[in-house]
């Protein structure tokens, strides 16, 4: 998929995030709600783009120092656009 092959700035050589933009999600609330339900204790970072400063909840930021599958966390990136706005919800590797 696509996804997964972005590389977001910021994300690092084996670097991966799981991250909910909370910019674009829609009620801040509900979505930290629902995060909360689906197991997640997310981490609040502010991120500064060209556009202006979006806040993502950050899921998972984990750094790897093998290579990992290709579908590594792709079931979480699926599960968790399925309950919000899928295009808040961000998968990104640092290659």
């Amino acid at each position: 998929m696509a996804v997964l092959e972005c590389v977001k700035p910021g994300a690092k050589l084996g670097q991966i995030i799981l991250a909910v933009d909370l910019t674009v999600a829609g009620a801040v609330d509900r979505v930290l709600a629902k995060i909360q339900d689906l197991g997640y204790n997310p981490e609040i970072r502010h991120v500064n783009y060209p556009s202006g400063v979006h806040v993502l909840a950050i899921l998972k930021d984990e750094q790897h120092s093998e290579a990992v599958d290709d579908d590594y966390l792709l079931d979480e990136w699926l599960q968790v656009r399925s309950e919000i706005n899928p295009d808040a919800v961000h998968l990104w590797r640092g290659k």
